[in-house]
């Protein structure tokens, strides 16, 4: 009768703790799913952020040659990156040198410095930076200057 009731309790014992074992297990299956969610979430956006960083020198291309002047605008950079740019006009001014005789002559050229704030957006990411650029304007041509 002794190893009856014994037996009974082992086998009481051995449910409880396949049913431990079990909840041990779906819990480190748990956790280890939203690990790998977060890993795949933080990983998409470090890509999202190298895709930004890698249109800088497009943008930097783009600001040589786009019409500054304008104070404001939008650019597609294409996939799926927007440029948003806002300029202002920190100086401007007209070179004089002094010539060996004492004379002075004033550059055919006018200078321009401005600076520009522009927004790079791409998905749910968006970055501000901004940069000087340099322009110059001709004010008179080559045949206008006298010697």
């Amino acid at each position: 009768m002794r190893l009856w009731s014994e037996m009974l309790n082992q086998r009481g014992f051995l449910v409880l703790e396949i049913l431990i074992a079990g909840i041990i297990l779906t819990t480190s299956i748990a956790a280890s799913m939203y690990l790998f969610k977060m890993g795949f979430e933080h990983l998409q956006r470090a890509n999202d952020s190298n895709v930004l960083s890698s249109r800088l020198p497009d943008v930097m291309a783009l600001l040589k040659v786009i019409d500054i002047d304008q104070k404001s605008g939008s650019e597609s950079l294409g996939n799926g990156v927007v440029l948003h740019w806002e300029s202002r006009l920190v100086d401007k001014t007209r070179p004089v040198r002094q010539t060996v005789e004492g004379d002075t002559v004033t550059s055919i050229h006018e200078l321009y410095l401005y600076r520009v704030d522009f927004r790079l957006r791409y998905k749910d990411i968006e970055r501000s930076y901004n940069t000087n650029v340099f322009r110059y304007k001709r004010l008179l041509l080559e045949k206008d200057v006298f010697f």
